[in-house]
């Protein structure tokens, strides 16, 4: 993760059952997984798991719509790196469209499944 970027966010921890977004939830930060597991849930169902590294929560910020879906922890424990929506606008702005458009695509590919 870009240094400048790290410093923009806060570390939030959560435990297993926890839910962090909720689908529909109006979109305030993204998340990116400094340890442990995750869960995707649309409608209830399990969609995929996240894992270090991965992040949610980022197409709603972009896009300033609600959440596609919950997250629920899985594991015992989970900690995160928490970007807030007003930082995010901030970074955006110099990062670029490529990148934005790159994580765009990817991000409502899953969401359509």
């Amino acid at each position: 993760m870009d240094q400048e970027l790290l410093e923009s966010c806060e570390v939030r921890d959560f435990k297993k059952g926890d839910i962090i977004l909720r689908q529909t939830d109006e979109a305030n930060g993204m998340y990116v997984i400094k340890a442990g597991n995750v869960q995707v849930l649309r409608d209830g169902k399990i969609m995929s798991t996240l894992t270090k590294g991965d992040f949610f929560g980022e197409m709603a910020i972009m896009l300033h719509e609600p959440r596609c879906a919950t997250i629920r922890v899985s594991s015992d424990e989970l900690s995160t790196y928490y970007l807030s929506i007003e930082k995010f606008d901030e970074i955006k702005k110099e990062v670029g469209e490529e990148v934005i458009r790159t994580i765009l695509e990817r991000t409502i590919d899953n969401c359509k499944r």
